[in-house]
């Protein structure tokens, strides 16, 4: 339940509230100049809601973070009415200053954090083509490893049609979207083997510890945990090719297995009894040999796409 009400709040009530009051600050401006600025931005922040709530995972994808995002891009304008109505030149500087630190959290969490931007320029019209096509299917396809395969398969025919590309073309640009996936993920699995060493040399607590030695090691604990915790939301939201959509559920469930055991280990400074520690000490250790199977999955299954996305002769490319 308090998930869902952080859903409302972050996609519904913050950006409408926002919203709002960019509106009436707009109508209570003081000049004619004033107000007619005002009720430029407001549009425009209007027809950010707009893309944010009618064109669902196209542009921007419609979550808690996209609702951030959008929060982030509303403050920045709001800013901007405040600093347009401001009188004194201190005033003004402070609205400015906090629009471009808004823009700065806006930028920085839809291109670095978390990828929620797609990146459509990285595309040709034939796959932009595709992916107006099939993109209905791409959330189904994140939770089951075989959804939007059928939808891709109908969305290439319909794009070579359209558009008139060759069909056979499609492996190269395929092979170039894995292949930028893969270094996404590589960049993460990195995260999470640094991670996975920051538990492997946190020594274990002494049978003495004192109270303050004990705070400074959960500390240092819940530093890992929210380094954990970070990654695991970066690696949710890693954009990926659907036939890649099995060996990133591998990866999802490695970085997840890195949450756990990082959330393990900071139990485990907390504990005083040390049969309760050896079970938290325990399941540290397990999450981490699970991190790995699952990374060596992953590596399978991104070696499994690389070979069969090498060119085939073709009567087998004539028959599929």
């Amino acid at each position: 339940m308090n998930h869902q009400v952080a859903d409302i709040a972050l996609m519904l009530v913050l950006p409408l509230g926002i919203t709002f009051t960019a509106i009436l600050q707009s109508a209570a401006a003081y000049t004619r100049s004033q107000k007619i600025l005002g009720v430029l931005l407001s549009i425009l922040i209007v027809a950010m809601d707009c893309v944010f709530y009618f064109a669902k995972n196209t542009y921007i994808t419609y979550n808690c973070d996209g609702g951030l995002l959008l929060t982030f891009a509303s403050m920045a304008i709001l800013s901007i009415i405040y600093a347009i109505r401001s009188e004194d030149r201190a005033t003004m500087s402070g609205n400015i200053f906090l629009a471009v630190f808004m823009l700065a959290g806006f930028l920085g969490i839809a291109y670095w954090d978390r990828p929620t931007f797609i990146p459509t320029s990285e595309y040709n019209p034939r796959e932009l083509a595709e992916q107006n096509a099939r993109y209905q299917d791409y959330i189904a396809s994140f939770e089951n490893g075989d959804g939007g395969k059928a939808v891709q398969y109908k969305a290439k025919q319909y794009a070579a049609s359209k558009i008139g590309a060759p069909a056979s073309s499609d492996r190269e640009f395929a092979n170039s979207r894995l292949e930028s996936y893969v270094d996404e993920a590589e960049s993460v699995i990195r995260r999470m083997l640094d991670i996975s060493n920051s538990i492997d040399v946190f020594e274990p607590l002494p049978a003495n510890i004192s109270e303050s030695e004990r705070e400074i090691r959960s500390q240092q604990a819940l530093a890992i945990n929210n380094n954990a915790v970070a990654l695991n939301k970066k690696v949710l939201g890693l954009f990926h090719p659907h036939e890649s959509s099995e060996a990133h559920s591998e990866l999802i469930q490695a970085s997840e297995s890195a949450r756990l055991a990082a959330y393990s280990l900071y139990n485990y400074t907390l504990q005083d009894n040390p049969e309760e520690q050896l079970v938290q000490y325990r399941q540290t250790r397990s999450q981490i040999a699970q991190m790995n199977v699952y990374l060596d999955r992953f590596r399978n299954d991104i070696e499994n796409l690389k070979s069969n996305n090498k060119p085939q002769p073709i009567e087998q490319q004539d028959q599929q």
